[in-house]
């Protein structure tokens, strides 16, 4: 039986996207939008289960399992955890600055427009909270936009006052990140790594003139960057998924035949057989593939600053971008390719733990799978409980609702990746009912539980996902209000860096209705902000 092309292209996104019916796209997850999209043909096919489709089905499971992982990379890893927090963590540690300049009556949009015209004019950037706001941003765009590709620096370096160097954007980042999280859970930093701690110790760097932490400092890099990483661990995952359950004869040929293995879907692998100077298997199960998949886990769960305090200021950048650490632990198994490859036969528990941390220490990190335990260790302070209480029945307290609900699947995952880490590992591996190593009603059940939380109907729109034993209501309740935060998230972002009139454009959210909303959300702009969303000048 040939692989059907219709059924398998698939995309990650990270930003907003349109509706996939009409394009070649069949799958989707966004990563800002925190949306799952399937394509009505692939979805109806994931429906029939008339025997005469199966096969059908089986193709149109991997697109699923696919975004899943995305969903999973961006909720269940340590970087990926972070990284989907940056929207709430910008307006959080922005809002200050922002009802400082209401009060000042600077009110001017884009901002970014306002701050040129004003230094244009007077050769000077003198308005603090402007400045604080306009750091924020560019700090958290560039270390977005350098994570997603390293190479990305070239263009960064060019910004001459956004701009200082790769360690602050670092630092910037992780610090912002941790105190929204704190602000939720742990505001007296009683067990969440002590940001204040560090001020002095990246000064230091500065100082010290380390790679990384000065103006003009020259950058470690890594050819590929997180972009890449997920792709590549969604797809191999995907690939193995469909030989496990297809075909088991399937060869890395029949994949490049029916186009999934090209572009950004084959760069990570690429890399990792050019530095580790193994050959491609034909074969998807091969350990050779295992032991990618496995890189791609450890380079995603960097742990120098979060979970765990930080343990090597120096090495801040290198211990924590996914590319480079990928690129570091692919450079280590190189030393003893043949031997590595070897210590992964049976896709177990056991072969997990002991590689992950035999690859960490060789780089001189701290054991991801380790780490576990210390966020696990969180569930006994009462504020983490009472989150896990409220995810239990999806009725969260409203007050920083998004950061609640992101941090519960958070901990929920780290939870049965303690007990399963190989199932996350190679989910596609193990998603048979020949599993050698764990019982299919299990990996099953760690789907359904870890299922996306939000995915589009057949008329475009977007819903929530229903769990068994929980109550509709509640979860409807949850995902409006994590919506209309989302919302306001985004009328900052576009306020900040979007010239001319707000753009209600949230069709993505509920199609033809979206229209309807918009007094709704300009009400809660008015509650957030005190004024009203009209009394913004446009430049």
């Amino acid at each position: 039986m040939e692989l059907s092309k219709k059924l398998l292209f698939t995309e990650e996104e990270f930003g907003y996207n349109s509706i996939l019916n009409g394009t070649s796209i069949k799958g989707s997850y966004s990563t800002m939008q925190f949306v799952l999209r399937l394509r009505d043909d692939v979805r109806a096919a994931l429906n029939n289960d008339e025997q005469e489709y199966e096969y059908e089905r089986i193709q149109a499971t991997s697109t699923s399992i696919h975004e899943n992982i995305h969903w999973w990379q961006h909720v269940g890893s340590n970087f990926g955890f972070m990284f989907s927090l940056a929207y709430p963590a910008f307006a959080h540690i922005s809002m200050q600055n922002f009802e400082n300049i209401i009060n000042q009556g600077l009110l001017h949009k884009s901002i970014i427009k306002f701050d040129e015209q004003y230094y244009a004019k007077n050769g000077i950037a003198d308005i603090l909270d402007i400045n604080n706001i306009l750091n924020n941003y560019y700090d958290f765009e560039n270390f977005k936009s350098f994570t997603l590709d390293n190479k990305n620096i070239k263009v960064l370096n060019e910004n001459k006052r956004f701009f200082l160097n790769i360690g602050h954007c670092f630092h910037t980042f992780w610090s912002s990140i941790i105190e929204t999280i704190a602000q939720t859970i742990d505001q007296d930093y009683k067990f969440l790594p002590a940001i204040n701690d560090w001020v002095e110790n990246f000064i230091l760097l500065e100082k010290n003139k380390s790679i990384g932490f000065f103006v003009g400092t020259p950058t470690h890099i890594s050819p590929i960057g997180i972009k890449a990483i997920f792709e590549g661990q969604a797809m191999y995952n995907q690939m193995q998924y469909l030989t496990v359950t297809l075909n088991k004869h399937l060869t890395y040929s029949d994949f490049e035949k029916s186009g999934l293995i090209y572009g950004i879907y084959a760069e990570a692998f690429d890399l990792f057989l050019d530095i580790t100077k193994l050959e491609r298997p034909e074969n998807l199960l091969d350990s050779i593939i295992g032991l990618f998949l496995l890189v791609c886990d450890l380079s995603i769960n960097p742990n120098n600053g979060f979970p765990l305090e930080i343990y090597d200021y120096k090495e801040f950048i290198t211990k924590n971008d996914p590319g480079i650490r990928f690129t570091k632990i692919c450079s280590s198994i190189a030393e003893n390719s043949s031997m590595y490859i070897q210590k992964i036969k049976y896709y177990s528990k056991d072969e997990y733990v002991k590689l992950s941390k035999e690859l960490s220490e060789k780089i001189g990190c701290v054991c991801p799978y380790e780490s576990i335990s210390a966020v696990l260790n969180w569930g006994k302070e009462k504020e983490v409980a009472k989150i896990l209480s409220e995810e239990t029945e999806c009725k969260f307290s409203e007050e920083n609702l998004p950061i609640r609900l992101m941090f519960s699947k958070y901990f929920r995952f780290q939870e049965d990746k303690q007990k399963y880490p190989n199932v996350f590992c190679w989910f596609g591996f193990h998603s048979t009912t020949e599993n050698p190593n764990v019982d299919f009603e299990i990996v099953d059940s760690l789907f359904k539980k870890h299922h996306a939380l939000i995915i589009d109907d057949y008329n475009g729109e977007i819903k929530a996902t229903i769990f068994e034993n929980i109550e509709n209501e509640n979860i409807m309740n949850t995902f409006n209000l994590f919506y209309a935060y989302n919302i306001l998230y985004d009328l900052t972002l576009k306020w900040v860096s979007e010239e001319g009139e707000f753009r209600y454009d949230y069709k993505w959210l509920a199609g033809d209705r979206a229209e309807t909303f918009i007094p709704t959300i300009k009400a809660n702009f008015k509650r957030q902000f005190g004024i009203e969303i009209e009394t913004i000048n446009l430049l």
